[in-house]
């Protein structure tokens, strides 16, 4: 769980001042518990020494009877005369308890108090035991007489020194808590939490995000001046950098719709021959069949089979030209479109080339060459425009053409295959040429990126499939294996029927 940062730093001062005025109050403590046993060494020495009559008597009775015993929890009193008999120490002398020693638990240590008036005799200095002190006693004329252990009744006094401490401890604590936290607050937290908030505006990409700027001249209001700087800065730039985006995003469209129609062009340009072969064959057959029927000799069967050899030529030259404006591109309206015309027509398109460079191009259906047309119309239709579809067909019959340019002559093949999968009209193009690289097939359908010669390829053939096919919300999968050939499949969405 994450706490605020003013409830932590909250947290953190009263700690920090808690500490402080607990360590205090120990010491304080300790002091006065110092103190104390300070004052009753002084009030033994002043009561006993004054009991000691010179020669070494002691006034017993004024001894038991002073009052100033009234400060002391327990008290034994002894003369210089101890001895130590295997390692026991026993009073052979004055032996006195002031306080009683009837007072005194079972647990009550003898043999510990014995051991430190023996230390104070010995030492004749004051000495700290566990349960209590010991200090020496001097006569008047500042022999040394003996010793006395005591042990000052502090538990109760101390308590209610505590006591009468702890209001103001917790007050004290309490107000320099709200102080300081006051004062941080204004002058610490407060500059932090704007700058993070506005350093999340910045990160959700409001660049207009802006601090009030402080009166006051320190180190966290001189931060925030600069963030607002920084923050004009980065939308400053922001700004240009968006001018130069859109700059350069409309230059490379404008190239990218330049080398479209370059590569339209060129598509064209290769099917320039096509055309020009299918329509130059029948010229020369009708030339001949017109100079002949212009004979006025010429017999009836004669005339009747130029005329027929007239009209089949017309009618090819007719074909030709209308698979040429089915390709051209117009504009239209989507429409149930029968595959199998486009794929006709473009392959009808390349077929002088082919021919010239001795490359089979076979139509089958699913799978099977034998009735593939007449099979195909079977497929069911696709919602497109069938000038769209038959450039991408062209586009890739044309690809597979370039690739096979190097292959031997008679051994190149093409397979346009056309079939129904699971509610798709699949189209097939493959072919037996070089294939391309591993590293190279997840490129080849970028805009502009071509494996052939410079000046050879717009790098555009590919990109306009998959254009054309998502336009059409189909999409294109591309197989290869470097050297056994080349397999591009265009997926579209078939129509339920023929209609």
């Amino acid at each position: 769980m994450r706490f605020p940062l003013r409830l932590r730093v909250l947290g953190l001062v009263f700690a920090t001042n808690a500490a402080v005025f607990g360590a205090g109050l120990v010491y304080l403590v300790g002091r006065i518990a110092s103190a104390r046993a300070e004052q009753g060494a002084q009030i033994l020495d002043d009561t006993l020494s004054n009991t000691i009559i010179p020669g070494g008597e002691l006034k017993v009775a004024e001894i038991l009877s002073s009052p100033q015993w009234r400060h002391f929890a327990d008290a034994i009193v002894v003369d210089k005369n101890l001895s130590r008999t295997r390692g026991e120490i026993r009073p052979t002398g004055v032996f006195l308890n002031p306080r009683g020693s009837s007072r005194r638990s079972a647990a009550f240590d003898h043999r510990g108090a014995l051991e430190d008036l023996a230390a104070a005799i010995e030492s004749r200095a004051r000495v700290e035991g566990r349960d209590g002190s010991a200090v020496p006693i001097f006569d008047p004329g500042g022999e040394l007489w003996g010793a006395c252990w005591y042990r000052i009744e502090t538990p109760s006094e101390t308590g209610r020194a505590i006591l009468s401490l702890l209001p103001w401890f917790l007050l004290s604590t309490l107000l320099l808590t709200f102080g300081t936290f006051t004062v941080l607050r204004r002058f610490v937290l407060a500059p932090v939490e704007a700058l993070a908030l506005g350093a999340e505006q910045l990160a959700r990409g409001d660049l207009s995000a802006r601090l009030a700027e402080p009166e006051r001249h320190d180190e966290l209001s001189d931060l925030i001046r600069r963030f607002n700087a920084m923050a004009s800065t980065v939308q400053g730039f922001n700004a240009t950098l968006e001018r130069e985006v859109a700059r350069a995003t409309e230059k490379a469209r404008a190239a990218e719709a330049a080398a479209m129609t370059q590569r339209r062009l060129a598509a064209t340009g290769e099917l320039a021959a096509g055309v020009a072969h299918e329509i130059n064959n029948p010229l020369g057959g009708l030339l001949n069949a017109a100079e002949s029927l212009s004979r006025e000799n010429l017999p009836p069967e004669k005339r009747e089979q130029y005329q027929s050899l007239l009209r089949g030529g017309l009618e090819r030259i007719q074909s030709t030209v209308g698979r040429l404006l089915r390709l051209a591109p117009r504009q239209a309206k989507p429409q149930p479109v029968d595959l199998v015309q486009p794929v006709a027509d473009a392959i009808a398109l390349v077929q002088h080339r082919a021919a010239e460079e001795r490359v089979q191009v076979e139509l089958t259906c699913q799978g099977e060459r034998a009735r593939a047309e007449e099979r195909a119309r079977g497929l069911p239709t696709v919602m497109g425009e069938p000038n769209e579809l038959a450039q991408a067909v062209l586009n890739l019959l044309v690809n597979s053409l370039d690739a096979l340019e190097g292959s031997e002559r008679g051994r190149g093949r093409i397979v346009v295959d056309l079939s129904h999968e699971e509610g798709e009209l699949v189209l097939s193009v493959e072919d037996n040429g070089p294939g391309v690289s591993v590293e190279e097939l997840p490129r080849i359908s970028d805009a502009f990126y071509t494996t052939k010669e410079v000046g050879r390829g717009t790098g555009l053939g590919l990109a306009i499939v998959h254009n054309v096919a998502a336009s059409h919300g189909g999409r294109v999968e591309l197989f290869s294996t470097p050297g056994a050939g080349f397999r591009a499949v265009v997926r579209l969405p078939a129509r339920s029927g023929r209609t």
